[in-house]
């Protein structure tokens, strides 16, 4: 579509340095190939690496040129028709000239490769051996024409479509990281290595953009009181800090998540073994999790049971109240659904996980949660002949 496409380098860097990797396309002996490798830009030029006897990047350095192609996809457009509906997306297409990087400069190039994947990572590692470097092939390529297409934002549908009573939206996509998980070999046996500074960074640009996301969910929600409503006020100011606002050892004033997990049974609560009182499965966001990964992940662990979100997964209330050792926390509450699966919760978890009904539930829990048992008979009233709450 001619009206997507841009051939400003702005539009084009960009989508360069936001893919996590490229297609590079050459004639190889007669036959088009494709193949899949990280790059890096430097100005108007890209870098790749491969082996010494890659056939496709030597084809692309003996022809002299090359055509690369990126695509980052952000989610699904959903139209009233087929026809009109697509997903969301950035690419480009470049074309232009290859050759083989100098061996003087390759290991320089090899370290930007390296930090292209992680900021940092470079100068946590030792530099390539001599062997090495003669068993990488560098190859740059410098971009002489290229064109970007960006798929964004609502369809455009006819009038007679936008009239009928069909939902269209858009389901926006992006990359989660969890955890980091490391390795048990060697000198990491021991157990005492921390996690380096490229990896701790990396994991708090990815929570700075979950903090955006949650902040936006969050402007959305009508306070059901005046607690709920200060909780808000202090989760947004928490959540616009430079510390990572997930980590419990950051600061003591962090973001937890929870779930109210509905069926037509009820809805689930379960007695808090060391507190004593009946409360909602939830608990701490890990390293690189999402906050509806956690919620999910602690209704799992605490009680046996498999959810789907509810409510376009989003975020449907808010509580900030004191956790251990001093810490305060801002608790994320999300709306999950399972079919009334009895519970099953695992040994070490509270035995004591079970189905109420909401007046039951609002009777058992502590004061300060019914408001938010309240405000999930709120968003479920519209759909009691399903959920039978």
């Amino acid at each position: 579509m001619p009206e997507l496409a841009s051939y400003d380098d702005a539009t084009v860097f960009s989508i360069f340095d936001a893919a996590t990797y490229c297609m590079v396309s050459a004639s190889v002996d007669g036959r088009a190939v494709s193949l899949p490798t990280l790059h890096v830009r430097e100005g108007r030029r890209l870098y790749f690496h491969g082996s010494q006897s890659n056939a496709l990047l030597r084809a692309a350095i003996a022809a002299g040129e090359a055509s690369v192609t990126a695509m980052i996809y952000d989610g699904v457009r959903l139209a009233r028709s087929g026809f009109e509906s697509s997903v969301a997306y950035r690419s480009v297409v470049a074309f232009g000239t290859v050759s083989e990087v100098d061996p003087a400069d390759a290991s320089r190039v090899l370290t930007m490769l390296v930090d292209a994947v992680l900021s940092g990572r470079s100068r946590e590692i030792r530099a390539p051996n001599e062997r090495e470097r003669h068993l990488t092939l560098v190859v740059a390529f410098d971009i002489l024409e290229a064109s970007a297409k960006v798929s964004a934002g609502p369809t455009a549908d006819d009038e007679s479509d936008a009239a009928s009573a069909v939902w269209s939206g858009v389901i926006p996509a992006r990359t989660v990281h969890s955890a980091p998980f490391p390795s048990f070999d060697g000198a990491m046996a021991r157990g005492d290595i921390e996690i380096p500074a490229s990896v701790r960074d990396f994991l708090a640009v990815s929570s700075r953009e979950e903090s955006g996301v949650l902040a936006e969910q969050v402007r959305r929600i009508d306070p059901v009181d005046a607690r709920e409503r200060a909780s808000i006020a202090a989760l947004l100011d928490r959540l616009s800090w430079e510390i990572d606002p997930f980590s419990e050892w950051a600061d003591p004033r962090h973001v937890t998540a929870s779930a109210f997990v509905v069926s037509p049974r009820g809805v689930i609560l379960h007695r808090h073994r060391r507190l004593g009182i009946w409360v909602q499965p939830g608990g701490h966001i890990d390293p690189g999790e999402s906050a509806l990964v956690a919620a999910r992940r602690e209704v799992l662990e605490e009680t046996g049971l498999e959810t789907v979100p509810l409510f376009d997964a989003r975020v449907v209330h808010v509580d900030m109240h004191p956790g251990p050792r001093g810490h305060t926390h801002l608790d994320l509450r999300y709306l999950l659904w399972n079919d009334g699966d009895d519970p099953a919760p695992p040994a070490g978890e509270s035995p004591e996980v079970y189905w109420f009904d909401m007046d039951a539930a609002v009777e058992r829990a502590e004061p300060s949660m019914r408001s938010a048992l309240l405000a999930v008979a709120k968003l479920t009233a519209s759909r009691r002949g399903t959920l039978e709450l």
